[in-house]
């Protein structure tokens, strides 16, 4: 973790105006509790804060609560391992007087100036000359005994002294201790569960039944999407987010549909297909005039590997440079799929043999044996190859293997998992041809309106030698 925290160290010092807020919010609540915090505590303090100053924290703010503690917490590190060394220092400039005066008499003011002064910073001194004077026994008594003049003549107390010291290093102790230990639980807090827990913006996201069931990386997407919209309106995600879910509410449509509206490309298609054919026509000009004459022969021989050639490099640019979206998935990985949500998973293809069935079916179970999730169902959606007549004699052999291989599937699992369907043939005038209505495309809209209970036992029996989802 050492490298992702100098960077993340780097980032939150790059944007601390930004996080300023919460920087000392965060600080306050860590000092209070002597650096000795868990999850509950820190969200709990925070939804204080927001409640008592009538405040919400940003995305942003929330998503560097991490880094921002591992910042504070290195630098109150920082300044313990400074005490340390002071005192390391302080250690070795009593320990060089003493060995320098060996061979002759102590007194103090090698060790302490006429117009010495106690405060805080040389507190520690005081305690490791008294230790280090111990050892020396008998030799020592007469600059003790001039040591503890000087502290009562200043009404200092050395039994004080040592007191505050000692019980100085076991606090400091018990801190560090807090801390390391702080540090090693930080790795487990989660962005998300902060996001949960405090931000009210992801609390009204929440009361979405929809945005509840999606992937981690859809949350992030809708959030992401909340905060450009909200910056460029120049007001708070909370206030941004209850407009939209007040015109959603309106308009009655998901609030997904107001994040994200629709792109219109018709430009982008048009300047797209625009610079291949103007790039082609002026490189096939100019190419022509050093081909073979005549020179609009050489023109047209040209203008398509010159398309081709430039369509190539222009869409290995376009693939480097544009980023892909991401498209908002549901997550069922935790619980499986719900009934309301059941899902078929569907393989359109010709069909015209039994091995071709089989080998299908084979598939299918596959997909099922690797994710055995409830209300999720598994068809085969037969074609017909197209034939010079409307009936092949091999059709009925497809029906009723196809029937009785998905039956056999469903007896080996105790479920009803498994279906299958093999479409007519019907007359299409321009393959001149006997083959199924509309193809694949046809085929899946046929399977739609089923699955949907649109399509009647009178268009499945007109459309279908075998329908085990109407059967």
């Amino acid at each position: 973790h050492k490298n992702n925290l100098i960077e993340n160290k780097k980032q939150v010092s790059k944007n601390l105006k930004q996080l300023d807020k919460i920087y000392h919010v965060l600080k306050e609540i860590v000092q209070e509790n002597n650096y000795n915090i868990n999850f509950k505590i820190l969200t709990k303090e925070l939804n204080k804060y927001q409640k008592e100053k009538s405040y919400n924290f940003s995305y942003t703010e929330i998503r560097n609560i991490n880094e921002l503690l591992l910042f504070i917490y290195i630098e109150r590190l920082k300044q313990l391992c400074k005490e340390e060394y002071k005192k390391l220092l302080e250690q070795s400039k009593i320990s060089k007087i003493i060995h320098e005066r060996e061979e002759k008499e102590i007194e103090l003011s090698n060790f302490l100036k006429e117009d010495f002064q106690l405060d805080a910073d040389n507190q520690y001194y005081i305690f490791e000359l008294n230790n280090q004077l111990k050892e020396l026994g008998a030799k020592s008594n007469k600059i003790f005994k001039e040591l503890n003049e000087l502290l009562e003549k200043k009404q200092i107390s050395l039994k004080q002294i040592i007191n505050d010291e000692y019980q100085k290093k076991v606090d400091n102790d018990l801190l560090i201790s807090n801390i390391f230990n702080d540090l090693k639980d930080f790795f487990e807090f989660s962005d998300e569960d902060f996001y949960e827990k405090v931000s009210k913006a992801e609390k009204l996201f929440m009361e979405d039944e929809v945005y509840n069931k999606m992937t981690s990386e859809s949350k992030e997407l809708y959030r992401k999407r909340l905060l450009k919209l909200a910056k460029a309106k120049k007001v708070t995600e909370v206030e941004y987010l209850e407009s939209l879910y007040a015109k959603a509410d309106r308009d009655d449509y998901h609030v997904g549909f107001l994040l994200f509206t629709k792109k219109n490309y018709n430009l982008r298609s048009i300047l797209y297909i625009g610079s291949i054919i103007l790039v082609s026509i002026i490189v096939s000009m100019i190419l022509s005039n050093y081909f073979i004459k005549p020179r609009i022969l050489g023109f047209f021989l040209l203008l398509i590997p010159t398309s081709q050639l430039y369509s190539q490099i222009i869409n290995y640019i376009l693939v480097r440079v544009v980023k892909p979206e991401i498209l908002p998935k549901l997550d069922y990985t935790k619980k499986g799929i719900p009934e309301e949500d059941s899902t078929m998973v569907v393989i359109p293809t010709i069909v015209g043999n039994k091995e071709k069935i089989k080998s299908m079916f084979d598939t299918l179970e596959t997909f099922y044996l690797i994710n055995k999730s409830p209300n999720l169902y598994f068809s085969l959606l037969g074609d017909v190859k197209a034939a010079d007549q409307e009936v092949m004699d091999y059709d009925k052999e497809i029906s009723e293997y196809g029937r009785e291989y998905a039956e056999k599937l469903n007896a080996k699992y105790g479920k009803q998992l498994f279906y299958f369907l093999y479409r007519k043939r019907f007359y299409n005038e321009g393959e001149e041809q006997f083959l199924g209505y509309e193809r694949k495309r046809g085929a899946l809209l046929q399977f739609n309106r089923i699955i949907l209970k649109k399509f009647s036992k009178k268009d499945s029996d007109k459309y279908f030698n075998v329908n085990m989802l109407q059967d």
